[in-house]
């Protein structure tokens, strides 16, 4: 997960170990990496994100995830320049739940800051986050299982990110049946 506060401080749940990387792209993708490196197999990534399609406190397991990456003339939004044409990387086909991926942080307050692009992606996916893409791609890359359950803390207004944070931890600790 991003940040700590996203599981009340904890070092485990049900004995596996809870491993923090950072908020954004680069801090995930080095996080995994370093998961990997150690002989992890599998990963499962949980944490909060923000949401204009989902109500506050939703769970939902990603199926697909989209990346925010402008490389125009070279290739359109969203595709990696000199790799293979993929709009996004499938980690649970048996989800129709989309997740794009992006360093900015939505706020809606601030919406002219944004390219039509990522406000189309933003509208388009189910939820938003900071890091799930760059996970899915160190995943891959090193055939390692990822799995993703996100709950939505945010419209694109942080104000209140650490009680809805807390309010939907607490149903997905419910949905799972443990405890922190």
């Amino acid at each position: 997960m991003a940040v700590a506060q996203e599981v009340h401080l904890a070092d485990e749940i049900h004995g596996i170990p809870v491993h923090v990387c950072g908020v954004g792209k680069l801090n995930a993708a080095i996080g995994a990496h370093e998961l990997i490196s150690r002989g992890v197999t599998e990963i499962i990534n949980i944490g909060s994100c923000g949401s204009v399609n989902h109500g506050m406190g939703e769970i939902l397991k990603i199926g697909r995830v989209y990346q925010d990456i402008d490389a125009r003339p070279i290739c359109d939004y969203g595709l990696t320049p000199f790799e293979d044409p993929e709009s996004f990387i499938q980690i649970d086909p048996t989800s129709e739940t989309s997740c794009f991926s992006s360093d900015y942080f939505y706020d809606h307050k601030q919406v002219l800051k944004y390219s039509d692009d990522y406000l189309g992606m933003i509208k388009a996916c189910n939820v938003f986050d900071m890091e799930l893409y760059a996970m899915a791609k160190v995943c891959r890359k090193h055939g390692v299982a990822l799995s993703s359950y996100k709950w939505v803390s945010d419209d694109g207004d942080f104000a209140h990110w650490a009680e809805n944070c807390k309010m939907s931890l607490e149903k997905l600790t419910e949905r799972f049946h443990f405890s922190l």
